[in-house]
């Protein structure tokens, strides 16, 4: 992985001199849940945050090559039913697991329209994770739901995240250099952020949609 970031930054460097350089920031919501084998059954999607910086370099009239450094709040809940030793039912219980990264996507994007427009964009999403936690129902002796606990999980988890994307971007110019944008985004993780010490062989993946909006200021070449 390290070696294609490598070889992606040495050709944005070698292409961008006499291109179009657009800088930006963005913000949004992520709709995110997971994929698993054999467990979480019943998770239900997390709403979240993400926004951060933006960069693309147009290599033409049409085509454009970006890099985004964003912050993302990712992760799921699941309800799950209570039930002692002996199968007496106390009820259904609500949990959280989340997952915030810090996600570089990289995307290569075709440009329809002119005044108004279109760009869909396929790339990969590189993420770190920053912080990782479940909060749990904390229970009295009765079984009764007293409050909540969080418990840390970032020394469990996978401390790499790597998955695809595919965004449709909507851009209009307001001047010359200012551009206002929103983008929909559909991202799916390749790895698991699972492993041998956590959740075993049940390959949990993130997966999630997010809706952005943003600015952003075209920087034309020197002549």
């Amino acid at each position: 992985m390290k070696q294609i970031l490598i070889i992606l930054f040495i050709a944005l460097t070698t292409t961008a001199f006499g291109q179009t350089h657009i800088i930006g920031m963005q913000v949004g919501l992520n709709l995110t849940n997971i994929s698993a084998n054999e467990i979480f059954y019943n998770s239900e999607m997390r709403a979240g945050f993400t926004g951060g910086i933006t960069y693309d370099l147009k290599l033409s009239d049409r085509y454009r090559i970006g890099v985004d450094v964003l912050y993302s709040q990712q992760g799921f809940s699941e309800k799950f039913s209570l039930v002692d030793e002996y199968g007496t039912y106390y009820g259904e219980v609500n949990s959280e697991m989340n997952f915030d990264y810090m996600s570089i996507p990289i995307k290569i994007g075709y440009e329809i329209g002119n005044k108004i427009k279109i760009i869909p964009k396929i790339g990969m999403v590189p993420a770190f994770p920053v912080t990782a936690e479940s909060i749990i129902p904390k229970l009295n002796d009765s079984k009764l739901v007293i409050g909540q606990e969080t418990v840390d999980q970032m020394d469990y988890i996978s401390k790499f995240d790597f998955g695809g994307l595919i965004e449709i971007g909507i851009e209009r110019a307001l001047s010359e250099k200012l551009i206002i944008c929103s983008a929909l985004a559909y991202k799916h993780s390749l790895t698991t952020f699972s492993n041998i010490d956590y959740f075993g062989d049940h390959n949990l993946r993130h997966y999630g949609f997010s809706v952005s909006v943003g600015i952003k200021h075209g920087l034309s070449p020197k002549k």
